[in-house]
């Protein structure tokens, strides 16, 4: 072997020698001495020359090299395949393969679009094939579903054998719209036997063996879908819940366990789940599943517009299914748990939480059976340990010709947690029986029996489906005797939840008895979402007596205790009929309850009010203490406190009030006392009320009392109406009427005794601007006896006045006061202040026919100063007094001091005889007529003077006119007298009056008396004195120049002595008793005719006396005598007198 060995050189001097070649012979070395060529010392200089030889070739180095160029072009076309999978170069291709694959294989109406298909080279040197844009569109253009990326992982070692090998498969933003798939039927449950559970088991390990044959067979361990989102319905209708799978893991492990596992959004919240299906060898013979915190809210809660919760179950659970196939010739086993931990139940609108939820559901192949063992709600507090069976109904009941379910729950040891604090649970069994049949779907629960130590209560209940909106429902209870606690805990808080709340807040205690439930609700009578179902009283009634319970009408309101109520709730109404009972009210004290009702009119109303109407009996006191409280306030706007009132009444009390929290609208409200014996502790217009016996009714602007009473003691007929507070449209209204005896007047208005005798009809009535008294005297006898005037009883008379209520300054104000009646008048006003009268101011007055004077006073600091004027005063009930009254005629009881000033136009006395002019002063110093001043003009134009002066302490009275007859006939004293000078002084003594009266130039007229002196026999021969004189004496008129007497009034007797009167032809001389306290007369005289001549025997010296018998005295004449009546006397004349002369005559004189 030759080896060629070249030597290359670099950086040669001379540059045109580039390659320098050197030959020599050939020679062979062998193994041993063969030394490489850097090693020579020729490559050890500091420019080596490199001397290049020819390798040696062997086979197995060709071997090498041809290897190796066929990895090298290997290489190179995976390179080439690489570069063209990964440039995309096939994208375009497969994607529009793929799309007309899928377009020849999608049925008729349905069609696909992939939008990109790319392949490239994965990890582990597998082909993934990637499909983005998958997009199933359905009939009309509807989108169906839509993949955002397929992926598939492809063995390249099995497709490089010829065998298509998916290793995973992979989907990401998966967006399926199922309201476009087709529709296949809906699942319903109750299709299905029980007793067909096993072959639906079955159902599920062979579907379970085919999924896995698939996988096996495709060699696919995995396959992995993530972000699959799609809607479905939910409970609340025409909203969805957003189902958002956002991974689903499907491993077919090596030991033969299919696992399924992922997570899954259910509205937000997220849901684990996994599935593991156990097989031997490729057969599975038991699958297990588990989900947790799985969302029950949007499958199991209606919610309205507005999100609120109104029916269904809101909370999370977890469920386990364990399910063991069946051997050869044996039966399925099947086990589920359900456990939801903590949740709310919501049932119109109203929820309730529970705290755990349990149910075990495992077959039962014996009973070919569905059993719910060990299971458990706990439910506000309450638990309901349970179970139940659910099997064919043929299998239960053979020959029953509807198909279904027979349903079987029982209850033990059931647990109510007590409403009303304090009491303990409410432990109950229950057991429910029944059927659900399927063909004409429909839930009859004809056995429902519920039993505990406080009742017993039986019932049945019926649900009908159908197409409306919601189930014909029905539902029946009967109840013989049960504790109230146990009815309102067994009371389904969803069922008539308005008459339940106020069973439950308002029933405590006690026994219900004959008790009867019937709810009745037509299909579709559950309308839908956001609508409530308010119960009318075609579809619920409930009637219960309920015995020795405590009733709360009104958390203001005392309750009702130990009462027999009758209940009866039609729909929205609820009516108690309450037979007895007590209330309670402060420091212990109790009311009666006679019987009564409260009624609801609609308890689905707002705001939600009540009708209380009972009677109640107790103390006034008491009485008025409820009323006054809320929501009454009966004293509201009162002076009054419920211990200002005392004695018993029956009270029937009517209200209307808001039973939630106070709301707008106001309470109503009525109050209707029968009173006996009421009685107030503070005065009424200073007076004390007491002995009340009436009606009193009080509503919240009025009240008003109608009956009797007494003030002071004196009974009264009493109407009375008062507004209650500010804004009252109601008038006060006060008719007070009394017929008031002397005894009960002197209670009243004390010191009238003097003016005021017999009966008073008395009314008083307020009216806008005060209180009017109105004093029928028809019955009274008026008084007035410092003038001696007097109404009779039976005249008719009123008197009334008007209180004024808002007078100011401690005054009270007597307006518009009128006197009316027979001959009776005025009009006027009296302002009383605390000491008694202020001022008067009276017009028109007339206390007889004829009189208008006007009165004034006006007390001053030094006593009364009262002014009368008037157009015309009759004076006869004055004098006609005067000349009956005795001596204390004038007293009086008053001790105030007055001054009065009057001035009459025209004075009338008696027979109509008038004075005018007449004015006059008087004061009067503690109660006594101090002096006095009268001036007037008498009806013949005569002046006429009276002046009451003091002298030295006594009383002196002087009168002077030279009008006596007519004075006279206006006193009524003497009717035939004519002129006349009058003197008449009086001075006061000890027991009256002493004076001297001188009267001259007067004239006497047509004097029966004397006319009768004149005529009547006075002779033996029974001739008269003026037959005596041959009838020379004028017996019609006779004038007198003077006549003189000495007055004496005392103890009510009018005496006159020394008296003697002058006449041209006649004179006589007189004494005696003018007139005594009884109206009497007896007076004797003598009577002298032919008075001038026989007067003079008697001024003949010594024989005068013993001739004339005295001064004044004449020889001849005769006496007489006068008794009976003042006003009409008897005249007794002595015959014998007239032949005595002189001195003798005294002997026949009367004595």
């Amino acid at each position: 072997m030759i080896t060629n060995i070249v030597f290359v050189g670099a950086d040669l001097k001379d540059r045109n020698d580039r390659e320098t070649y050197i030959r020599g012979e050939r020679t062979r070395f062998n193994r041993r001495e063969r030394v490489a060529l850097h090693r020579l010392p020729s490559a050890q200089t500091h420019d080596p020359h490199i001397v290049h030889t020819r390798p040696h070739h062997r086979f197995s180095h060709a071997c090498a090299r041809l290897f190796l160029f066929f990895v090298l072009g290997l290489a190179i076309l995976f390179a080439a395949i690489f570069y063209i999978i990964e440039s995309g170069s096939l994208d375009r291709f497969l994607a529009e393969k793929a799309n007309e694959q899928i377009r020849t294989a999608m049925p008729d109406g349905y069609h696909a679009r992939i939008d990109a298909a790319a392949l490239r080279v994965g990890s582990g040197l597998s082909l993934r094939l990637n499909v983005s844009g998958v997009n199933l569109i359905g009939p009309g253009e509807k989108q169906i579903a839509s993949i955002g990326v397929l992926s598939f992982a492809v063995d390249p070692m099995s497709l490089a054998r010829g065998q298509i090998s998916v290793n995973a498969v992979q989907a990401d933003n998966i967006d399926i719209d199922s309201s476009a798939l087709p529709s296949t039927g809906t699942f319903r449950l109750t299709d299905h036997r029980v007793d067909s559970l096993p072959i639906l088991v079955e159902q599920i390990f062979t579907q379970t063996d085919l999924a896995r044959g698939i996988l096996s067979a495709a060699e696919t361990q995995s396959i992995q879908l993530s972000d699959i989102q799609f809607p479905v319905g939910s409970a609340s209708p025409g909203k969805t819940v957003s189902v958002d799978i956002r991974e689903v893991n499907l491993n077919l492990l090596p030991d033969g366990v299919l696992r399924v596992d992922g997570a899954v959004s259910l509205d937000g919240t997220t849901t684990g789940f996994t599935l593991e299906a156990m097989a031997d060898r490729g057969r599975t013979r038991s699958l297990q599943a588990e989900v947790s915190n799985v969302r029950l809210t949007p499958f199991l809660l209606q919610e309205n517009d507005d999100g609120e919760a109104m029916m269904g179950v809101e909370g999370t659970a977890d469920m386990a299914i364990a399910l063991t196939r069946a051997a050869p010739g044996g039966l399925p086993e099947v086990m589920a748990e359900f456990d939801v931990a903590k949740g709310r139940f919501v049932a119109d609108s109203i929820a309730r939480a529970f705290s755990d939820a349990r149910l075990n559901l495992t077959y039962d192949t014996a009973k070919q059976s569905l059993e719910l063992t060990d299971s458990s709600i706990e439910f506000d507090g309450s638990r309901f340990p349970f179970t139940a069976g659910i099997m064919d109904i043929d299998r239960f009941r053979p020959g029953a010709e509807q198909p279904g379910y027979a349903l079987d729950i029982l209850v033990r040891g059931g647990r109510f947690k007590s409403r009303e604090p304090g009491l303990p649970p409410l432990i109950f069994d229950a057991k429910f029986t029944g059927e659900y049949q399927t063909d004409n779907p429909r839930l009859l629960l004809d056995n429902i029996a519920v039993s505990s130590p406080q009742g017993i209560m039986a019932a049945s209940f019926k649900a009908v489906f159908g197409n409306a909106t919601s189930p014909e429902l029905s539902f029946g209870a009967r109840i013989e005797r049960m504790d109230t606690e146990a009815v309102k805990q067994l009371w389904p808080f969803w069922i008539a939840r308005k008459p339940r709340e106020w069973v439950s807040r308002n029933l405590h205690g006690g026994v219900v008895t004959d008790g009867d439930i019937a709810v009745y609700l037509p299909a579709g009578r559950i309308e839908g979402q956001g609508i409530p179902v308010n119960l009318d009283e075609t579809e619920l009634k409930i009637a219960f007596d309920i015995d020795d319970t405590r009733i709360t009408l009104n958390d203001q309101f005392p309750d009702v205790n130990r009462s027999d109520a009758r209940v009866e709730i039609n729909g929205g109404s609820v009516d108690v009929e309450i037979e007895e009972g007590t209330l309670n009210i402060a420091k212990g004290r109790t009311i009666r309850l006679a019987e009564g009702t409260f009624a609801i009119a609609d308890t689905y109303a707002k705001p939600l009010t009540g009708e209380v109407d009972v009677m109640l009996a107790g103390s006034i006191g008491d009485l008025v203490e409820l009323a006054a409280a809320p929501p009454i306030n009966a004293l509201k706007g009162m002076d009054f406190a419920p211990a200002d009132f005392s004695g018993n009444a029956e009270v029937n009390v009517k209200a209307r009030f808001p039973l939630d929290e106070p709301g707008p609208l106001p309470p109503t409200w009525s109050v209707a006392a029968d009173i006996s014996e009421g009685k107030l502790a503070k005065p009424v217009s200073g007076y004390a009320v007491a002995d009340l016996s009436g009606l009193l009714e009080i509503v919240p602007d009025r009240l008003a009392f109608e009956g009797t009473g007494s003030a002071d003691g004196v009974p009264l007929d009493i109407e009375w109406a008062e507004p209650l507070g500010p804004d009252s449209a109601a008038k006060s209204v006060l008719w007070l009427t009394a017929d008031l005896d002397d005894a009960e007047r002197e209670k009243l208005a004390p010191g009238l005794g003097s003016y005021v005798d017999g009966p008073i009809s008395m009314t008083v009535e307020n009216e806008p601007e005060g209180s009017r008294i109105t004093l029928d005297l028809n019955k009274t006898v008026l008084s007035l006896p410092w003038m001696g005037w007097q109404k009779a009883s039976g005249v008719p008379a009123t008197l009334s006045f008007r209180v004024d209520t808002e007078s100011k300054d401690g005054l009270t104000v007597l307006e518009d006061l009128t006197l009316s009646g027979s001959g009776l008048a005025a009009h006027g006003s009296v302002t009383l202040d605390k000491d008694g009268l202020l001022s008067t101011t009276l017009t028109h007055v007339a206390l007889s026919e004829g009189d208008d004077v006007n009165i004034a006073i006006q007390r001053e600091q030094n006593g009364l100063d009262v002014v009368v004027t008037g157009r015309s005063f009759m004076a006869s009930p004055i004098l006609d007094h005067l000349s009956s009254a005795g001596d204390d005629s004038g007293s009086s009881d008053d001790n105030g001091n007055a001054r009065v000033h009057f001035d009459f136009a025209r004075v009338t006395g008696e027979g109509g005889r008038q004075l005018s002019s007449v004015s006059g002063d008087l004061l009067v110093r503690k109660g006594d007529l101090a002096n006095g001043t009268l001036s007037a003009t008498t009806a013949t134009g005569q002046p006429l003077t009276l002046k009451l002066g003091n002298d030295g302490g006594s009383k002196t009275v002087s009168l002077s006119t030279s009008g006596t007859g007519a004075l006279l006939r206006f006193l009524g004293v003497y009717q035939k007298m004519s002129g006349g000078t009058l003197d008449l002084n009086l001075a006061e003594t000890a027991t009256g009056w002493h004076g001297m009266l001188d009267l001259a130039e007067f004239r006497l007229i047509n004097d029966q008396q004397l006319k009768q002196l004149l005529s009547s026999p006075a002779a033996a021969n029974g001739k008269s004195l003026n037959a005596a004189y041959r009838n020379q004496l004028n017996e019609s008129e006779q004038r007198f120049q003077r006549a003189q007497a000495v007055i004496d009034v005392s103890d009510g007797v009018l005496q006159v002595s020394d008296a003697f009167v002058r006449g041209d032809q006649v004179g006589a001389t007189f004494k005696g008793v003018v007139r005594d306290a009884a109206g009497n007369i007896d007076m004797t005289g003598t009577f002298m005719p032919a008075y001038g001549l026989n007067r003079i025997f008697a001024e003949i010296p010594i024989f005068g006396p013993l001739l004339g018998n005295g001064n004044d005295k004449g020889l001849f004449g005769i006496t007489f005598k006068l008794t009976g009546k003042t006003t009409d006397p008897d005249l007794v004349v002595n015959p014998l007198s007239a032949i005595a002369p002189g001195v003798f005559r005294k002997i026949f004189e009367f004595q």
